[in-house]
């Protein structure tokens, strides 16, 4: 009589033996506990074209993981399993592979590498968590099946085809449309659903960023007592990002890069704080800001005080900039300090309100890549004594450009509309007015075209 095969399950109580497994082995093992969930990754919609970025690779192409299992590529299917696979790397402490095609100067650090493996090893502490973890994993863009929605409908008459595809997936888990975490223990399933519930309310990169506003932390206090689901869905973000190239590049985390993670582990801390140590959501958001500008004395930039609305603003400006340099602190600090005194005081006044029903916060989705997009008009530039006139020329032209995207996002979070009923936050998501205006040769030549732009419409984020 021959041995039965170890499948996914088995391997959980092995976690050594599984992660030495070379990554086809593991690819196949992965299959065959979750099928059901890739094949529907398969019908899954795409927001990035493959074509678009591929340019990134500089390795050559072995196999994708769709196309080991199921003989072409399908981008979500890819990026789902170029994650599970980080998870495997991350484990086995396999570095190269890991970093392997990202640039040098952008690299995550050995360090950094290091602090991610201690932490999955120490948070990650038997066999049905690291199950849930990769459950969780596998699943976490199957939303992105309209199939999923419609079934969801068949069984309980509920449309939920207009909601994101976080809260999709949360329905269709608790409904049982799923069944991929009905074996796990009732604790380990009851974290991974918190966890699911806060990937639907909660958006780390966005908190990272600055882009929402404290009141959208209010997720986070529901974490409470359950501080292993913020870890578990911490967990669930890194391995996300690094896969989030894995369409174009599956034998690394491509995306996972030290400015990255550094976002990412810092929103964990922040988050954390506000879990376990009980702080306000309003502190824990300033320990966000407060980190960027720490980073940023050390590099020269001056002091900001956070408890002053002039200078918190600036400092949720750079943080949404992701500013991790002199120079462009510089051209961000010249652009806020010698902007018109009305829209400064309008804008320091919008962004520092943290939302409430008597007084809603206004959340600009894109507002990050707006602002990066204008300072990197004309290319790179370095601060230096003495500067040449072309250099001061290009500085000037940078912060005219920022300054444009300033008065454009003073525009949008003044505007008076507001959705019908109670809103605590809304929510104008900027990116189908602005991105062909900012990546036009136009928008090169005369940066103001975008104070033009349409203020998009109000949606209620909270």
């Amino acid at each position: 009589m021959s041995a039965r095969t170890l499948d996914l399950w088995d391997y959980t109580s092995r976690r050594e033996a599984l992660f030495a497994l070379p990554d086809e082995k593991f690819l196949f093992l992965i299959y065959r506990d979750f099928r059901g969930e890739l094949s529907r990754l398969q019908n899954a919609y795409t927001v990035e074209r493959r074509d678009s970025a591929r340019a990134e690779s500089k390795s050559p192409e072995p196999r994708s993981p769709s196309r080991i299992l199921f003989g072409k590529d399908h981008d979500e299917v890819n990026r789902t399993l170029v994650g599970v696979l980080a998870l495997k790397w991350i484990f086995s402490r396999e570095y190269d592979t890991f970093v392997a095609n990202q640039a040098e100067t952008l690299r995550l650090s050995r360090g950094s590498f290091e602090w991610i493996h201690r932490f999955y090893k120490q948070s990650i502490k038997t066999p049905t968590e690291l199950y849930a973890l990769i459950a969780t994993m596998v699943v976490n863009d199957v939303g992105k099946d309209k199939e999923l929605s419609r079934d969801y409908e068949k069984a309980t008459g509920e449309d939920i085809s207009g909601l994101n595809h976080d809260m999709i997936l949360l329905k269709a888990v608790e409904a049982g449309i799923l069944k991929c975490f009905d074996r796990l223990p009732r604790e380990d399933r009851a974290n991974a659903i918190r966890s699911m519930e806060l990937a639907a309310e909660f958006n780390l990169a966005q908190l990272a960023q600055a882009e929402n506003a404290p009141a959208c932390l209010a997720s986070l206090l529901k974490m409470r007592g359950y501080a292993h689901s913020f870890e578990l869905r911490f967990m669930e973000q890194i391995l996300d990002v690094a896969g989030a190239a894995g369409h174009l590049n599956w034998n690394g985390a491509l995306r996972l890069t030290q400015s990255n993670f550094d976002a990412l582990q810092t929103g964990y801390e922040a988050g954390m704080a506000i879990i376990s140590d009980g702080l306000s959501l309003r502190k824990g958001y300033d320990l966000v800001l407060a980190r960027r500008l720490n980073l940023l004395r050390e590099k020269g930039f001056r002091p900001l005080d956070l408890n002053g609305k002039d200078d918190r603003a600036l400092a949720r400006l750079l943080c949404m900039g992701s500013v991790a340099d002199q120079t462009t602190a510089y051209i961000y600090n010249q652009s806020w300090t010698s902007l018109e005194g009305s829209i400064r005081r309008s804008l320091a006044k919008y962004l520092n309100i943290d939302g409430s029903i008597a007084e809603p916060a206004v959340q600009v989705t894109y507002v990050p890549a707006l602002i990066t997009q204008a300072v990197n008009i004309g290319g790179p530039v370095t601060l230096g004594k003495p500067g040449t006139r072309d250099k001061n020329q290009l500085l000037d032209k940078k912060v005219r450009a920022l300054q444009s995207a300033l008065r454009y996002l003073n525009k949008v979070m003044s505007a008076p509309e507001r959705p019908k009923g109670p809103v605590v936050v809304i929510e104008r998501n900027i990116r189908a007015a602005v991105m062909e205006i900012v990546q036009s040769p136009r928008f090169r030549e005369n940066p103001s075209i975008l104070e033009d732009a349409p203020i998009p419409e109000s949606q209620v984020a909270m």
